[in-house]
């Protein structure tokens, strides 16, 4: 079976119930659409885990990118303001302070090799996989964002993307998010990382049946 997560960020606990839940094998594969570290604790911890496993692909997300702007061999000026203000910190000093240089280099090296867009084709469907929202441009793969009128700019294909909560999407702030559905685009983001709300949940979709599945605050 073919998986999709996005926008774990740190929260290893409940990739682990998710695993679980869907009941993840070696015959198994999940692709994680960006931002796996910042804001929870544990970013670090997943990222080694997706590398050790080869039945797991990830793509960069702007949480990486801002990783690789700050810690990368550019070091660009102001990165490291945006990237901790952005959630950032945790892994900044799990890097900085806990890892030794060889792990580190190793991780950074693994993160600037990341593709930030990928097209798949599961059963009869195609499936075009990206961070922020589709497009030519590499910025805004990265860093754009879908809207509720965003449509899916390739024919026959759907779009799944994360980095945008969906509750802004539905509108909808109240109830635990749930995947929005648009035009032949998908958002899975449902807020895993936002600390502060009781309401944020790790979303799954498998895309062989396009089944959900959802870990949140409690058992599910």
């Amino acid at each position: 079976m073919i998986y999709c997560v996005s926008d774990i960020h740190g929260e290893l606990d409940k990739l682990e119930r998710m695993m679980e839940l869907i009941r993840f094998s070696d015959a198994d594969h999940l692709y994680i659409i960006g931002d796996v570290i910042d804001r929870g604790v544990m970013g670090v911890d997943i990222l080694r885990w997706i590398m050790a496993a080869p039945n797991m692909t990830m793509l960069l997300g702007n949480h990486e990118q801002m990783c690789l702007d700050t810690l990368g061999p550019k070091n660009e000026f102001g990165a490291r303001d945006l990237w901790r203000q952005n959630g950032g910190m945790p892994t900044y000093r799990e890097l900085l302070y806990h890892r030794a240089p060889t792990e580190r280099s190793s991780i950074l090296r693994f993160l600037a090799g990341l593709p930030d867009h990928l097209e798949l084709e599961v059963g009869r469907r195609k499936f075009h996989l990206v961070h922020g929202c589709p497009s030519e441009d590499r910025k805004a793969r990265i860093w754009g964002r879908v809207t509720p009128d965003s449509r899916s700019p390739y024919p026959d294909t759907i779009c799944i993307v994360g980095h945008t909560p969906t509750c802004f999407l539905t509108g909808k702030t109240d109830g635990e998010h749930r995947i929005w559905h648009g035009n032949n685009i998908i958002d899975i983001d449902c807020g895993c990382g936002n600390l502060r709300s009781e309401h944020r949940r790790l979303a799954c979709l498998r895309l062989d049946d396009m089944a959900e599945f959802y870990v949140g605050n409690s058992a599910e």
